[in-house]
């Protein structure tokens, strides 16, 4: 059998375990990369992408059945045959352009190719009137009743260029008499970082939020794929059709930052790693002299056969007696530890209920800082009443006091919780609050009614018409304490009310209703399994979660 020393075999293994740490380190950050670029650039533009592309659909049906129906419009067919008034013709124009998304400018011709009404002003209105393409529209829509095209030719100024035109012949008793146009504005607005162009089959740009990459004449001339290079420039790129007349919707977000962060990333990640087994190359031998030198005294000992002579020299015996004191020291200690065993656990079960008390939902505080942006602006007033009642909430949910506190204390909480969801959800949202004076002083799990009643808005505000939590606190006999929070809500399917009570009984790992599970599993950690939380539901009618611990006035 080959002999080894001990110390190349630990130094084997420390270079071993190095390269595979390294190796695991550098696979980490290789999927933590692909996750942010797929969190921070795709996702993002491929949502901004369909969300365009559903703009721009649904912009495009409201204008072509628009055009459908104004051209059947009475009032303006009498202005058009010289019986109507234009007051009220401009005013229907007008405000069916002002209730589009996409911004448009609207002409309105008569029989013999005047323009009558129009919402550009004198300068364009004569070059209008001068420009051969509007003759171009006139005869295509005489032939095809509603047309929508491109256009392909400039026809106004530089500052009030049109990209895409909605075009319709007005029938009247004895013919055609008159035509109405909606010109649309090709400029998209900018989105965060994202570069949007619209297109159609042929590449030509009909909207666009940027410039970049248009030719002169007008098309959009960009690599194939998703990662395209452009100029010095880096992006990803996504590509939808819209089935209507094949229109193209394209989305570029810049990727060279990302770029950067991936090469230097690899390149730290590599100069780091040569370092790293370089150091333990070097510095392992250094260790493993010192630490083994109290071994290498004992197999010193063991092989010259000799202990008494070895046992005679000071440095080798101390060493040796240590190692067997420590042994008998170490079971001493594990002794004690044993013995301390119960303090450690009443530690642990503190340290719990201090980390279910830390638990505070930041999507809430999110929510309303949003509402506090917005309330500046429209509400200063309403705004600082908002301020004060988050701080104040905040204030309370860390401040880690006592385990428990007065009642009193934590409705003033609640009042506070249900004044900003109030604020945040208006009429959709009622609420009520049941209890006798003489329980105010009563004492309970700070922060444990919060995530219920949290459970009950999250799960069926955007469900009902109008959600009412009702929220009732009382004493039964003169020892348990019974608190309520009821919804008018969806109910739970029974499928849906067995996975929650399995995941209070810790049968199931919970992926939401954690409220719940939270404020079950401190009432237990509190008061013991005897106590904990109760659900009551009906679907279509409602939830009733019950909670009964001890009263303590």
């Amino acid at each position: 059998m080959e002999r080894r020393k001990i110390k190349d075999d630990i130094k084997r293994s420390f270079i071993k375990y190095a390269v595979v740490i390294i190796a695991i380190i550098l696979f980490v950050y290789l999927i933590s990369l692909y996750l942010i670029f797929n969190v921070s650039i795709v996702k993002p533009n491929q949502k901004i992408n369909e969300q365009v592309a559903a703009e721009i659909e649904a912009g495009f049906e409201e204008y072509r059945a628009g055009l459908s129906s104004l051209i059947k419009d009475e009032a303006i067919t009498s202005f058009l045959s010289g019986a109507g008034e234009g007051n009220v013709t401009n005013r229907i124009l007008y405000d069916f352009r002002n209730a589009q998304q996409m911004n448009a400018d609207f002409v309105l011709l008569n029989e013999e190719e005047e323009i009558i009404a129009t919402s550009y002003y004198d300068g364009i209105e004569q070059e209008l009137s001068q420009s051969i393409f509007m003759n171009e529209l006139v005869n295509k829509a005489n032939k095809n009743g509603m047309i929508e095209e491109r256009l392909n030719k400039r026809i106004m100024d530089v500052n009030h260029e049109a990209s895409y035109v909605f075009t319709a012949a007005i029938p009247g008793s004895d013919g055609t008499i008159g035509y109405l146009m909606f010109f649309l504005e090709n400029q998209l607005p900018s989105t965060n970082n994202q570069l949007l162009f619209v297109t159609d089959p042929f590449d030509n740009v009909i909207f666009y939020s940027h410039s970049f990459a248009l030719t002169t004449l007008g098309k959009l001339e960009l690599e194939k794929g998703h990662f395209i290079q452009a100029d010095t420039d880096y992006f990803f790129k996504t590509r939808t059709t819209i089935s209507e007349n094949d229109i193209q919707v394209i989305t570029l977000t810049s990727i060279y930052s990302y770029r950067l962060l991936l090469f230097y990333g690899l390149l730290t990640m590599v100069v780091s790693s040569l370092v790293m087994i370089l150091v333990v190359w070097i510095v392992t031998p250094k260790i493993l002299k010192k630490s083994l030198q109290p071994f290498d005294a004992l197999v010193t000992m063991i092989s010259t056969k000799n202990h008494n002579q070895h046992f005679q020299k000071e440095h080798i015996f101390d060493e040796v007696q240590t190692i067997y004191e420590e042994y008998t020291s170490k079971i001493n200690e594990i002794q004690f530890l044993v013995d301390q065993n119960q303090e450690i656990m009443e530690k642990r079960k503190l340290s719990e209920m201090k980390h279910l008390e830390a638990k505070f939902n930041p999507h809430f505080l999110f929510n309303v800082l949003e509402m506090i942006k917005y309330e500046t602006l429209a509400d200063p007033e309403n705004a600082s009443d908002m301020i004060v009642k988050t701080a104040k909430l905040m204030r309370y949910n860390t401040n880690f006091g006592d385990t428990t506190v007065p009642l009193e204390k934590d409705l003033s909480y609640l009042e506070d919780y249900f004044s900003l969801q109030k604020m945040r959800y208006g009429k959709r949202l009622n609420y009520s609050i049941q209890i006798e004076p003489y329980l105010y002083e009563a004492h309970i799990p700070k922060l444990m009614i919060q995530p219920l009643i949290e459970n009950a808005i999250k799960h069926n505000i955007n469900e009902t018409h109008g959600l009412l939590v009702e929220l009732t606190i009382e004493v039964l006999g003169e020892t348990l304490m019974l608190i309520r929070v009821k919804d008018n809500g969806l109910g739970m399917k029974p499928e849906t009310l067995a996975l929650v009570q399995a995941i209070l009984a810790g049968d199931m790992k919970e992926t939401e209703h954690t409220g719940m599970k939270n404020t079950h599993q401190l009432i237990q950690l509190l008061y013991g399994t005897e106590y904990g939380l109760d659900i009551e539901t009906t679907l279509g009618e409602g939830t009733v979660i019950s909670l009964q611990i001890p009263y303590k006035g």
